[in-house]
């Protein structure tokens, strides 16, 4: 518990506002610039099927437009609030401070439409997923825990409207906020593709119940509720702090995440000798 407490101690540096007249956190930033980075991948074709036949590598994808972007952005990091504060009768958190909707944008902005673009990275790697590991799970836990789950155990004032705190609603806020509205603007009405279409999400096909991002907040919610509990809407529990119960569950999403990282990009011999700038002959084809 006290190497918890110290490792949440290390780690309030990143949590905390930069300045009173910059009202944001390093995570945030870093955060911002990751799901910009990805849009951008996904914007640019890195993830669609590579053509093999011959004469046609080379051809440049057509992107969405800033506009269409910007929307689908704000869809992933907003939709689940939105959708939570019309079931509360409440006003949406980007409506109340823009702070953070303004700087998702501006950080995309400047990462795809200007010179900025030629600094990140053309594509995901075994070495860039295992750096950013440690940040997608403190920006991801903090989701799933202290922005989801405590608002409705301990809301900020009698007046402020929440759903009631049952085994249910612990549950599936920080589902609805992590997972749905993601795959939304990612798959089902491909926002970062030049024009709309509605196809079938990810999730719902085949395996897509086996994606780390579908399945955490499942994992995650129930273990930090079984470390703090018990509370109301959850019987059972361990009586931990709310800092060790976080940095835990960071831990184990860390660990997801790892683990994701060496499965898409690192358990071949190739991947790992490349990590470590060695290259292997390539095979002469006839």
């Amino acid at each position: 518990m006290t190497s918890l407490n110290s490792l949440h101690d290390t780690l309030s540096p990143l949590l905390s506002p930069l300045h009173p007249s910059f009202p944001f956190a390093p995570i945030d930033i870093i955060g911002a610039m990751r799901l910009s980075s990805v849009i951008n991948w996904i914007a640019t074709g890195v993830f669609d099927p590579q053509p093999t036949a011959k004469g046609k590598k080379g051809i440049k994808k057509d992107r969405a437009s800033i506009w269409q972007e910007l929307a689908g952005l704000m869809i992933v990091v907003f939709g689940g609030d939105t959708f939570l504060a019309m079931c509360t009768g409440t006003t949406p958190s980007w409506l109340v401070t823009p702070n953070i909707a303004v700087l998702f944008c501006a950080i995309h902005i400047l990462q795809t439409r200007t010179p900025f673009i030629h600094l990140l990275p053309t594509r995901p790697s075994l070495p860039l997923e295992l750096l950013l590991a440690i940040p997608d799970a403190i920006g991801r836990t903090l989701l799933l825990t202290r922005f989801s789950i405590i608002p409705l155990l301990y809301p900020s004032s009698p007046s402020v409207k929440t759903l009631p705190a049952t085994s249910v609603s612990l549950i599936l806020v920080p589902f609805i906020l992590a997972v749905p509205f993601a795959s939304i603007a990612f798959s089902t009405f491909n926002f970062f593709s030049p024009s709309l279409k509605l196809t079938t999400p990810v999730e719902l096909k085949a395996y897509g119940w086996m994606l780390v991002d579908t399945w955490c907040p499942l994992l995650i919610s129930p273990l930090f509720l079984t470390l703090i509990g018990p509370v109301e809407g959850w019987d059972i529990g361990l009586g931990w702090g709310e800092n060790e119960s976080v940095v835990c569950c960071m831990v184990v999403l860390w660990a997801c995440f790892t683990g994701r990282a060496i499965y898409n990009f690192g358990y071949r011999k190739e991947h790992w000798l490349e990590m470590f700038g060695v290259r292997g002959e390539k095979k002469k084809t006839e």
